[in-house]
């Protein structure tokens, strides 16, 4: 590239980012039929138009036969039902039958359990709760659970039992009903949401930033991934960063290679350089030799999971490159600047031999830092970079090749095959 074609570049990317209800009743007879329950009718099951829950159904079935508890299939395939009179069962069978349809009845007939609490009580509780409930810290769900016979609380981490038992002293329920659960977060499915194995373009966390996964790699025998230096503590330098997927405190890996930047020679007066934005994780979790591929610009849902057969150590002016990101979602730019020597906005850190893809669209925004950089063949991602920053007029993004990354931390990109390549 010409020195008039290396100084555009440092001046068109000037503005770069970094891409940094009552107790429950024990007994049966004092439960009063729920109001909103749908009626039975002789006519035949109830259409989903008549119910709209499966909680309403089994609502329906405990109006009919009051010593109903739920109903559940256990983990040989029976259909389980509890009830609180066992000479229930024949109504209980023939309430089912016409709730949900003959075809709910196995061959061989019902298997039944003793229950506390009816289902309609349980429902009652289990609304009674939930608003004070899920407004805690940490508090994820409430169910009524047919097979413990009591509602369940979920919540993420032991952390948040506390709050969740003051809550239920608050309300003077009966405790015995109810069975609090660690079930983690529930997250989104799409590249914020937490997912094992870890891939690339993903969602991680260091302290301070939400930065993307780029790729995972091997070096010397240890398996890990890359991310940017600057989605590190301190940019430039091990301080053993934790990366966390998606957010604290759910470790993937801690940082082991991350280069100084230097000065003097060809690195530009007042500055300091490196030939890539990047650095090493040793991985404490499980790692997958995917990229993660979503609809389109913006769109986080998660579309497809790419495989990584091979990579291309340094890309060509006027290329077409896709990335990933945690904010702006997979997007892609033609390679204006090939191998330019790029100053990162608004920091004193230049990159030797870095490139620049512009599109009509945005294409990249904070957050994607970290984004892996690859080239799009049907299922699969030929890795060829990571990014670090992005800017606008024209919109674009700017990736280190991974030749460059390679050199500098010592690795190779695990792909198919989980291997190096």
């Amino acid at each position: 590239m010409s020195k008039q074609g290396i100084s555009q570049v440092v001046a068109s990317t000037a503005a770069l980012w970094l891409v940094g209800c009552g107790d429950v009743s024990e007994r049966a007879k004092e439960v009063e039929p729920v109001s909103h329950a749908a009626e039975l009718r002789t006519g035949g099951p109830l259409s989903p138009l008549q119910l709209q829950t499966l909680d309403e159904a089994l609502l329906a079935v405990n109006a009919a036969v009051p010593s109903f508890g739920g109903m559940y299939y256990d983990e040989k395939g029976r259909l389980v039902v509890r009830l609180v009179q066992a000479s229930a069962a024949p109504a209980a069978e023939r309430a089912i039958a016409t709730v949900f349809g003959q075809e709910k009845l196995p061959v061989d007939g019902l298997v039944t359990e003793p229950a506390t609490r009816t289902f309609a009580q349980l429902k009652a509780l289990q609304a009674r709760i939930t608003p004070d409930l899920l407004s805690q810290a940490g508090a994820v769900l409430t169910d009524v659970d047919e097979k413990t016979n009591r509602v369940a609380v979920g919540i993420e981490r032991a952390e948040a039992r506390p709050g969740i038992e003051k809550v239920l002293e608050r309300l003077a329920v009966d405790r015995d009903a109810i069975d609090i659960v660690e079930v983690g977060p529930i997250l989104p499915a799409n590249v914020q949401g937490g997912w094992r194995p870890i891939t690339g373009g993903l969602q991680i966390e260091t302290p301070g930033s939400y930065c993307t996964l780029g790729f995972s790699a091997l070096q010397a025998g240890t398996l890990g991934f890359v991310t940017n230096s600057h989605c590190t503590q301190t940019q430039g330098g091990v301080d053993s960063t934790p990366a966390y997927q998606p957010v604290y405190p759910d470790l993937i890996g801690t940082e082991t290679t991350d280069p100084y930047y230097s000065s003097g020679g060809s690195c530009p007066s007042g500055r300091i350089c490196r030939n890539s934005d990047s650095a090493f994780f040793s991985a404490t979790t499980s790692v997958n030799p995917l990229v993660a591929m979503t609809p389109g610009p913006f769109n986080l849902s998660i579309s497809s999971w790419l495989e990584v057969p091979s990579k291309v150590l340094y890309p060509s002016q006027g290329q077409v490159v896709y990335k990933t990101g945690r904010t702006s979602g997979t997007t892609s730019g033609t390679i204006q600047w090939a191998c330019a020597t790029v100053n990162s906005g608004g920091t004193p850190h230049t990159y030797f031999c870095n490139y620049i893809a512009t599109s009509p669209q945005q294409n990249g925004a904070p957050g994607d830092s970290g984004s892996p950089v690859y080239f799009l063949s049907g299922n699969s991602a030929q890795l060829t970079g990571l990014m670090w920053g992005a800017g606008s007029s024209p919109w674009n993004f700017a990736f280190a090749p991974l030749g460059s990354i390679q050199n500098e931390l010592g690795i190779l990109p695990y792909c198919q095959g989980f291997v190096g390549c």
